[in-house]
């Protein structure tokens, strides 16, 4: 037959090919494009198109290339049909079948935010917020199923019930992997600060024992890709505007909910055992506030102080009662719980720290550091007493000492510190530049509570750190270190300058440091006291 020609590409936003009549080869055809029998429009083919000359149809100018004025529905089915017009031909796989869209693309976004945006009056406001609100939490609580597996687990724990009840936060009986959900004040960054490389590790921990782990911070804001990455699952917004609605919407999903610090315990606990009947709750101190504050207001003479931290202190065994179990970084802590908790309620699990200590020669290494994060208070007071009270009766005993002021949110009044060789550096990114510079790290804390992490950290990079007693409690530290402890500026004066002059003792006190780091915080010996604490031994 004379007259050829092909439709070739058929979408929502565009209708395309060619027609040719051979009798009249270089007379450019009209077609007329249809949609489920309307007419869309008429179009000239008389586009060049280099594949047509090439295959010898004409001159290549025979091609059309049609918009519709508004893009067809990707809602529904069209039947798309290209005819030559007069003559009422089709054109070769004319008509095509456009089948409604079944992604969430592009076309179909533009198609809904074109009906949302003609609004009559307040009743159609009232209308399309109603459908949408009711349409955004049916999408959210199905994201939540996704996220718990929730069919499947469904599946699996009637099994369960059937054959016996099972126990708070034992293992599946099916074998599958349990799950955990952390709840933290703000989303965990590695090296941030001592209370993110603890929960970073204990989450580590949970996955090697053999937990899927999922994290929500309070603020259900933060750049999860980090642990998405890890494998850590991450609840955040738009999918959730709060804790509640994570625990609610994943229901008896979780085997262990892992709460840390008191204000997320006191908030959220009474909710992870209403909406997590079957979980264990565990409730990780981090350190313990009231003991911090007490200390504080001794120091300061501030009574106020001291009865708000007795307030802390009610908020913090009101915790620890409601928890399965505890779990504090610190020996001397868990002492204090201990004698306020029944037995095996209370656990010492520290966090997993790895060894790299400088290879910068002792001689080719000078003074010494105090690193701590400056918005903390203990840190300020420590910072101040040291340059105040402590760097004079250093000199004395045989001339300066190079000291650096190291760490983030640092005030006034340490930055303009123009005195005794102090140096107030501020934020380090990267701590290995700092130890290969120093021959020992100086913790001048006069109260505080916990573990102290930039302790840890100098000791692992082979640096030994010379503490007053509120900086060493509950370490346990090797008796080479507890030996350099002292609680006056004379006493630390006589430590920091024994330390930094003699090559031997500060090579003794470094291997020593480093040994402890080996034992204490190993990851297996981690997981082992992380099991214990969740019951899974």
């Amino acid at each position: 037959m004379p007259l050829r020609g092909s439709l070739d590409h058929v979408s929502h936003q565009r209708i395309a090919g060619w027609a040719w009549d051979t009798d009249a080869p270089d007379t450019p055809l009209s077609v007329v494009i249809s949609a489920n029998d309307q007419i869309l429009g008429r179009v000239v083919a008389n586009r060049y198109r280099p594949d047509l000359e090439r295959a010898g149809i004409g001159q290549g100018r025979h091609s059309f290339d049609f918009r519709p004025s508004a893009q067809l529905s990707p809602l529904v089915r069209h039947v798309v049909s290209v005819r030559v017009e007069g003559k009422g031909q089709h054109l070769n796989r004319s008509p095509r079948m456009l089948e409604p869209a079944t992604a969430f693309d592009k076309p179909t976004q533009e198609v809904i935010e074109q009906l949302l945006m003609p609004v009559a009056d307040e009743a159609d406001f009232v209308r399309r917020l109603t459908f949408l609100t009711d349409q955004a939490d049916k999408l959210r609580q199905r994201y939540a199923d996704h996220q718990s597996g929730a069919e499947e687990r469904q599946r699996r724990r009637s099994t369960q019930w059937s054959e016996g009840v099972r126990q708070p936060g034992a293992a599946p009986a099916d074998g599958s992997r349990p799950r955990a959900l952390v709840i933290d004040d703000r989303i965990s960054i590695l090296n941030h600060d001592a209370g993110s490389n603890a929960i970073l590790s204990h989450m580590r921990s949970l996955q090697r024992i053999g937990y899927d782990v999922t994290i929500a911070p309070a603020n259900l804001r933060g750049d999860g890709s980090f642990l998405e990455e890890e494998g850590i699952a991450c609840c955040l917004h738009p999918w959730y505007t709060t804790i509640e609605e994570v625990l609610k919407r994943q229901r008896d999903s979780f085997d262990l909910v892992y709460l840390h610090r008191v204000a997320t315990a006191s908030r959220y606990m009474a909710l992870a055992r209403l909406h997590q009947p079957r979980a264990r709750l565990i409730y990780s101190v981090a350190d313990l506030h009231h003991l911090r504050l007490s200390r504080q207001a001794e120091i300061e003479k501030r009574s106020e102080l001291r009865a708000y931290s007795e307030q802390i202190r009610i908020m913090e065994l009101s915790a620890a009662w409601q928890a399965d179990a505890v779990i504090t970084h610190s020996s001397a802590e868990a002492e204090i719980l201990r004698r306020q908790m029944q037995p095996g309620k209370v656990h010492v699990v520290p966090w997993s720290i790895s060894a790299h200590p400088t290879q910068v020669p002792f001689a080719e290494r000078r003074g010494m550091a105090f690193i701590g994060g400056y918005g903390h208070r203990p840190n300020v007071d420590a910072a101040l007493w040291l340059v105040d009270a402590v760097m004079p009766e250093i000199e004395a005993l045989g001339g300066a000492l190079p000291c650096l002021l190291v760490g983030s949110d640092m005030p006034d009044s340490l930055r303009s510190l123009q005195r005794h060789e102090v140096d107030p550096v501020g934020h380090v990114a990267d701590l290995a530049a700092l130890f290969d510079r120093v021959r020992l790290t100086v913790a001048p804390l006069r109260f505080g509570a916990g573990v102290k992490g930039k302790v840890l950290d100098s000791l692992a990079a082979g640096i030994p750190c010379v503490c007053t007693p509120a900086a060493a409690e509950g370490m346990d530290l090797p008796h080479q270190l507890l030996d350099l402890v002292a609680a006056t500026p004379d006493g630390l004066a006589r430590s920091i300058r024994a330390l930094h002059d003699d090559e031997a003792l500060n090579r003794t006190c470094s291997e020593a440091g480093l040994a402890y780091i080996a034992a204490q915080t190993d990851e297996t010996r981690i997981d082992g006291l992380m099991a214990a604490a969740i019951g899974r031994r």
